[in-house]
């Protein structure tokens, strides 16, 4: 099977070491690896001549975990636009790059055949929007959504300092054909494998695994990049706290208003979304560093996307409004500066 990752940032990087690390351990005989799989890096062009290798500093274990992405016959980085010229079409691709570039990389991804009628993709993105954009461009109903909850910082191209080592919650393919639901079973057998938990939802069931991560997304993300402060510091305090809880229980309305129930275990939104930040304490948020490096953020396919949903559904967002303005203006003041 021939899997590719889109964008190797924190959470590419996380499963495209450990596919690889799985299929083609270091030291290990050419005549032993895994020759029924392969795993493909798709990046950038300006990226592509610095990806010589993948890399995970395991803090809590104190390891590091390094592979090569070009690892023949098993591994290979291409740019996302000149696939075709490699290699096959894919049969599984996993998306992780950020909500903000989904319609250029799926474009690329269109234009250098990287899939065909018959691949598989799982948008692993956070926020809401990024599955339909990608069946708009790549014109396939083959694109699954996924939740996951491993997490980690980017600290250059294909490095990653690892953070929580959640679970990957993965959209079922029960209405799509036999071949995908065979290759997205395939590919499930691949990440356990790797030790990256998975676990399949029917698709009826997928709006509250989504929406449940929105809603940490939500409270956590932007007040942690206007705090700049890791995730612990997010939920310490009260006043910290009380945004959060704001943040949350709308986000909560809207969801409720839609007829979604989150995921919760009997918690309420505010005990879950703490407990999640402390589960991921020392990492800093994705927008939090995109703050810090002056690049887009994802706020409007997160807090943003939940003021037009509350919009729609009648349901005030007030907080969630509030702290899209401010994140925007930290965007622009940081681009002009």
């Amino acid at each position: 099977m021939k899997v590719g990752v889109v964008g190797l940032g924190a959470i590419g990087s996380l499963f495209f070491n450990r596919i690889l690390h799985q299929i083609n351990p270091r030291n290990m005989p050419r005549s032993k690896t895994d020759r029924t799989n392969q795993i493909y890096a798709l990046v950038k062009h300006a990226h592509l001549p610095h990806l010589k290798k993948v890399s995970i500093l395991d803090q809590q274990r104190r390891l590091v975990l390094e592979v090569p992405t070009h690892t023949s016959p098993n591994a290979d980085a291409f740019c996302t636009d000149y696939f075709v010229q490699q290699a096959r079409s894919l049969d599984a691709l996993l998306v992780t790059v950020k909500s903000t570039d989904t319609y250029e990389v799926a474009a690329r991804l269109k234009a250098g055949n990287a899939i065909n009628k018959d691949s598989l993709v799982i948008s692993l993105q956070n926020g809401l929007g990024n599955v339909k954009i990608l069946k708009d461009v790549l014109e396939t109903d083959n694109v699954l959504h996924g939740v996951t909850y491993m997490s980690g910082v980017s600290i250059g191209p294909g490095s990653v300092i690892q953070g929580g080592a959640g679970t990957t919650i993965i959209q079922n393919a029960e209405h799509l054909s036999d071949s995908v639901q065979d290759t997205l079973g395939h590919l499930c057998t691949l990440l356990a494998a790797s030790g990256i938990q998975s676990q399949l939802v029917p698709s009826h069931d997928l709006q509250s695994v989504v929406w449940t991560k929105l809603m940490v997304n939500a409270g956590i993300n932007p007040l942690g990049a206007i705090l700049n402060v890791p995730n612990k510091s997010v939920v310490t305090g009260q006043d910290n706290l009380a945004i959060v809880e704001a943040i949350v229980n709308e986000v909560a309305a809207v969801a409720n208003a839609q007829g979604i129930t989150l995921n919760l275990h009997d918690q309420t939104p505010l005990a879950f979304t703490t407990a999640a930040a402390a589960a991921t304490g020392a990492n800093f948020c994705s927008m939090c560093v995109d703050i810090q490096r002056r690049k887009p953020t994802e706020i409007g396919s997160i807090n943003d996307m939940i003021v037009a949903y509350g919009q729609q559904t009648g349901v005030p967002t007030p907080c969630n409004a509030f702290l899209t303005h401010v994140i925007k203006a930290l965007e622009r003041v940081s681009t002009l500066s």
